[in-house]
């Protein structure tokens, strides 16, 4: 782990994303900063206690209204009640599947992402991938329900595919089926919403086939234009429709046991041979470090990952190793204005 970004190869970073080489793969940090930013979305953390509130979730009851403990078996249990109402993928469950049921869920990540009242704007990370697919189409990943990106990318009429999971749409169970090995790939339909750049509409399309505009340059492959994936779902500003999450621990569970079937065979393509950029994630989270295992079978090891991470700890650091991720303890908001600077500093000749 490097302390900083003192030693952070800007010059090749800027370059790949240049040459459309490079993949960002954001993460919640990545819509969370800069630090003075009036409107965000709410961290998982956040969001937790606020429907375990709501929801009257019983840990919340023993970790927040019970009286002040007097021994340390209880004290224990309050501790552990609360750790649990901070477990986004817990709390949502109860509230789907014990006091509400998941529109309640849609509902609430609307009232954050969705309010016209009080819209999220685009961060500079945004604009910056924008202003770059402008100039060559690239490939996107994130794990964040937000269309930021999206805005950004319309706002520079960058035009671009978008790829979206959806296990909580038709076909859902078929997966299940596929995953356990009762069911052939081919017929996973539903699991996965596309929609390319001259369409309005989400439509469910399989994995197994070919979903972008591709070019073979001389053996290389090549994007003709830029392409979005949302691997934990979306939700739409203007199309509710639309609206599809990985959230409860069921859809996690659905998700990974099935994400063989759910990236793209074009995206696993494209991945074998750029340079993964990691923005705003954390690898205390289980279910990312699967993620990250997965989308690791479908690349040649042998290239080099990168990820700005804050706060990391030395444990967290040889989990991002043993991934082959090379990890930077650095804040975000010092990452990207250095590698905007960077990028203007090239001329438009080395694109």
């Amino acid at each position: 782990m490097a302390e900083g970004l003192d030693e952070f190869p800007f010059r090749w970073i800027a370059q790949d994303l240049r040459r459309g080489r490079c993949i960002p793969f954001l993460g919640a940090g990545a819509s969370a900063f800069p630090k003075d930013l009036h409107a965000k979305p709410p961290g998982a953390r956040a969001l937790a206690l606020e429907l375990a509130e709501e929801s009257r979730y019983p840990a919340y009851q023993v970790a927040f209204e019970a009286a002040i403990p007097t021994d340390p078996t209880t004290n224990e249990r309050i501790l552990r009640a609360k750790v649990d109402c901070e477990n986004l993928m817990l709390v949502s469950s109860w509230v789907e599947h014990g006091t509400g049921d998941r529109p309640r869920l849609r509902s609430k990540l609307r009232a954050y992402l969705a309010n016209e009242q009080q819209p999220l704007p685009c961060n500079s990370l945004h604009a910056l991938l924008a202003r770059v697919a402008k100039q060559r189409p690239m490939a996107i990943m994130t794990t964040n329900y937000d269309d930021l990106i999206e805005l950004a990318l319309i706002e520079r009429n960058a035009p671009f595919d978008l790829c979206v999971v959806a296990i909580d749409r038709p076909g859902t169970a078929a997966a299940r089926r596929r995953a356990a090995g009762s069911l052939p790939r081919s017929q996973s339909d539903g699991v996965i919403l596309f929609k390319p750049a001259e369409q309005d509409e989400l439509k469910p399309v399989t994995a197994n086939r070919e979903l972008l505009d591709i070019e073979d340059d001389a053996g290389e492959v090549r994007l003709r234009r830029t392409a979005l994936f949302k691997i934990h779902g979306h939700i739409s500003r203007t199309r509710e429709n639309d609206d599809t999450f990985v959230m409860t621990e069921e859809d996690y569970v659905s998700f990974l046991g099935g994400m063989d079937s759910l990236i793209p065979w074009d995206f696993a393509n494209l991945m074998q041979s750029r340079t993964l950029l990691f923005l705003g994630y954390s690898l205390r989270d289980w279910n990312f470090r699967v993620l990250l295992d997965r989308v690791n079978r479908k690349r040649d090891q042998r290239i080099k990952s990168y990820a700005i991470a804050h706060d990391v700890d030395a444990t967290e650091s040889r989990l991002w190793e043993k991934r082959n991720v090379t990890v930077y303890n650095a804040d975000l908001n010092e990452f990207v204005p250095r590698l905007d600077a960077e990028l203007a500093s090239m001329k438009s000749s080395s694109i």
